[in-house]
């Protein structure tokens, strides 16, 4: 049986609420589902250059946790960015779940 998940602090605004490729319509294309905490974490660490236990500390997880999350995180962007996938961000409703 798995442990519970922790509740983490997230405080990242997201400006919108997908990105996608020019000129395709979004229902045509594979959508990436981006989470709350791996948004934060690309917010923190890759934004903001927090160090790993800094970042962690902010989120109320531990480091390796964070940095699970950050690999995730940059693994659903790239992956977006070189396969002209849609990468949808986290919405509010998403946020206030964790």
């Amino acid at each position: 049986m798995p442990r519970p998940k922790k509740c983490r602090q997230l405080s990242s605004c997201v400006p919108c609420s997908l990105f996608k490729p020019n000129g395709i319509p979004a229902v045509e294309l594979t959508h990436i589902q981006l989470e709350a905490d791996e948004f934060e974490a690309l917010e923190l660490g890759d934004v903001k250059r927090l160090s790993q236990l800094e970042a962690a500390a902010m989120m109320g997880i531990s480091r390796q946790t964070f940095g699970y999350l950050l690999a995730n995180a940059r693994k659903k962007v790239a992956t977006a960015i070189t396969q002209g996938q849609v990468l949808r961000l986290p919405t509010q409703a998403d946020k206030d779940l964790l």
